[in-house]
């Protein structure tokens, strides 16, 4: 993804680098608006024995209700810069004009030594980096389950003015662009079931099988257009929205 900037830097995690206690880690990617946090939480919630939430560090102000170290680490951008500096975190990216990584800390401090797998919410151009640089990793693509979902879930939020929405809408093309770069997909219609297919999927990465059966390149494919389609035309309705405004 180019979106919001597109600055991304280099890690030093290095090629070795493994999760807490060893374990590779699960790297969530998607839009934003496809749910990834929710399901990343969720996740965590159900089994605080197996996975533990990478808490990332970001440029970007807190959103209401949310607080630094849970969420996010919410740093300025030059004490972002000065963790980039000095090797601090394993991947970083610029998206939507804020700085996002991933702590190096996250990825080689054991839990507690207790092998837990780290569970990455992070952007296509993160994960990407996380992908090449440790191995083992498993990164899953999540995808609203279709344009009118998703983007309502953008405008629920009640977070961000419209012009942040087509932002974000505009990374989320890039971003979709992107998706047959991964290899296996998660559609998020509903929280629990995305979550069982990631659980599914994530053992399967680790050589089980949970009898997940992911949708098919076609069905993905078809999705991806859509969603597509439906971002263009939600960004066009939200840029002219002012414009219609100040004729009448």
């Amino acid at each position: 993804m180019t979106g919001g900037g597109g600055a991304q830097g280099a890690s030093a995690a290095g090629p070795g680098a493994r999760g807490a206690g060893g374990a590779a880690p699960l790297v969530l990617v998607g839009p934003s608006g496809a749910g990834k946090t929710t399901i990343a939480a969720r996740l965590v919630a159900l089994h605080p024995e197996r996975f533990v939430f990478s808490v990332s560090n970001t440029t970007r102000p807190p959103r209401a209700g949310e607080r630094s170290g849970r969420e996010y680490h919410f740093v300025s951008r030059a004490e972002f810069m000065e963790m980039v500096d000095r090797g601090e975190l394993a991947e970083w990216a610029q998206v939507h004009g804020q700085c996002y990584g991933t702590p190096v800390a996250n990825l080689s401090a054991p839990a507690d030594g207790d092998g837990r797998t780290p569970v990455l919410d992070i952007d296509v151009q993160g994960a990407r980096q996380v992908v090449d640089r440790v191995p083992g990793a498993v990164a899953l693509f999540v995808l609203p389950p279709s344009p009118e979902v998703w983007i309502g879930r953008l405008a629920g939020r009640g977070t961000e003015a419209p012009s942040e929405i087509a932002r974000r809408l505009r990374t989320a093309v890039d971003e979709l662009a992107a998706a047959s770069s991964f290899g296996a997909f998660v559609v998020n219609g509903d929280v629990d079931a995305a979550v069982r297919d990631v659980l599914a999927l994530a053992s399967e990465g680790e050589g089980r099988d949970d009898g997940c059966r992911p949708p098919a390149d076609a069905d993905v494919a078809r999705l991806c257009r859509q969603l597509e389609a439906g971002a263009l035309s939600e960004i066009q309705r939200l840029e002219q929205g002012p414009q219609a405004e100040a004729v009448h």
